[in-house]
C-alpha cells in the first residue's frame, strides 16, 4: 500500500499583494513550496508526490524539481479553478487502487515530520484524519445583520490544518459525489467526507508552526521561522 502525498501549490495567493503566487516567492534561499515539498520528500514513509501546479508555473516548478533532487515527486499536473479541483485532479491522477493519500497546502510551509507520521499511523484505524489545533480566541456566530447570535464553547473548538489524510477510495468517492453534485467549492477535503457520511473523521493535534502564509503579514513571520529554525533550512527535516 502506497503512501502518496498531494501538495497543493496552484492558488494565485493574491491576499500577500504580489503578482508572483505566494508558493512560487522566494525566501531564505528557497521557493515557499520547495519547505513543504522537502520535508514530505525526505519522509521514510512517503511513497509518492504529485504536485499540483499553478498552470502558468509547472515548467518553472518542474525544473526545480529536477535541480533540487525532490525525486519521490512522480509527476506535475495543472490545478483547477477552485482548491477542490485541484485536490481531484490530484486525487483522480493516481494510478494505484489502494493507498493512503495525504493532502497538503504549500501555503503551509512549516509542516513537520511528526505531523505527517502521525496522521499516516491514524490512518492505519481510520479513513480519514484531519490535523487540528485548539482555537485560542473566544468565536461569535454572527447573524445576517452581524450581531452576535451565539458564542460556541470554545474548548469544542479547533481549527483546521494540512495535512489531511484518506484511503484512497474514501477520498475518490468523496470527490466524485461532489463532482455528481456540482460542487466544487470546498476549502477541505474533510468536509467533503461529512457532507456525503462516507467515514468518521479522527483528528490529531498539528502544530502552530504550522501556520497557512495568507497576507504579507505572514511572510514576515515565515521568514523569522526561517532564520529562528534552521532544520527548516536543513537537509535533515527527519528530526523534527
Amino acid at each position: 500500500m502506497r503512501n502518496i502525498a498531494i501538495l497543493l501549490a496552484s492558488g494565485t495567493g493574491s491576499r500577500v499583494g504580489d503578482s508572483t503566487p505566494k508558493q512560487f516567492l522566494e525566501l531564505g534561499g528557497k521557493y515557499l513550496f520547495e519547505y513543504p515539498l522537502k520535508t514530505f520528500n525526505n519522509h521514510i514513509n512517503i511513497d509518492e508526490i504529485i504536485l499540483v501546479c499553478h498552470p502558468e508555473y509547472i515548467e518553472f516548478a518542474k525544473s526545480v524539481i529536477k535541480q533540487n533532487g525532490y525525486t519521490k515527486v512522480s509527476r506535475v499536473i495543472p490545478g483547477g479553478n477552485t482548491r477542490q479541483e485541484s485536490v481531484s485532479n490530484g486525487v483522480f491522477s493516481i494510478v494505484c487502487e489502494e493507498g493512503k493519500v495525504l493532502i497538503h497546502d504549500t501555503a503551509r510551509p512549516f509542516v513537520t515530520n511528526d505531523v505527517i507520521t502521525r496522521v499516516l499511523d491514524e490512518l492505519n484505524i481510520y479513513n480519514a484524519v484531519s490535523t487540528v489545533v485548539p482555537a485560542d480566541d473566544t468565536i461569535f456566530v454572527l447573524n445576517n445583520e452581524n450581531c452576535v447570535a451565539s458564542v460556541p464553547l470554545r474548548s469544542s473548538l479547533v481549527r483546521v490544518q494540512t495535512p489531511q489524510g484518506f484511503a484512497l477510495d474514501t477520498i475518490r468517492k468523496a470527490h466524485y459525489l461532489a463532482q455528481k453534485q456540482n460542487l466544487n467549492i470546498a476549502t477541505d477535503d474533510c468536509s467533503l467526507v461529512l457532507k456525503f457520511n462516507i467515514a468518521p473523521i479522527k483528528t490529531i493535534i498539528g502544530d502552530d508552526i504550522c501556520f497557512k502564509v495568507t497576507t504579507a503579514k505572514d511572510l514576515l513571520l515565515a521568514k523569522s521561522v526561517i532564520e529562528n529554525f534552521p532544520v527548516f533550512n536543513s537537509d535533515k527535516t527527519d528530526s523534527f
